[in-house]
């Protein structure tokens, strides 16, 4: 289990995750958490560094972002992890963020969903586990 501190007078709980590759390759992001998302979002570069290719997948997936409809491809990233807790195989979509945002990607219910996960806030700590 692992605990994280957040400021919950923030509109955004940012939290720092751990990408893996299938070689050992390490990339960190930081990443909103959000339980609204059905899907995680990483950058399509991030995607690259990990030596994955997006757009060689033939899953798509269309869906609706400030400036109307998109489709991005949804690929596997190898490993993730957050605060000591690692999900394998987990499906992200690629897709890019606006530049002003304030961070890389989005963590949701593709990560999420295979953690307990408990936002005190009131007290400002996030605890997931598996």
């Amino acid at each position: 289990m692992g605990q994280q501190a957040f400021d919950p007078a923030r509109h955004i709980i940012i939290v720092r995750v751990k990408l893996q590759d299938e070689s050992g390759r390490l990339l960190y992001l930081q990443m909103a958490l959000d339980t609204g998302a059905s899907m995680t979002v990483i950058p399509w570069q991030a995607a690259e560094r990990l030596g994955l290719d997006p757009a060689r997948s033939r899953r798509r997936v269309r869906f609706m972002t400030g400036s109307g409809m998109e489709v991005a491809p949804i690929i596997t990233a190898p490993a993730m992890e957050l605060m000591g807790v690692c999900v394998t195989n987990v499906p992200v979509l690629c897709h890019d963020l606006p530049q002003r945002s304030l961070v890389d990607g989005l963590l949701g219910l593709s990560f999420l969903r295979h953690c307990r996960l408990a936002i005190d806030f009131p007290r400002g700590v996030l605890e997931l586990r598996k």
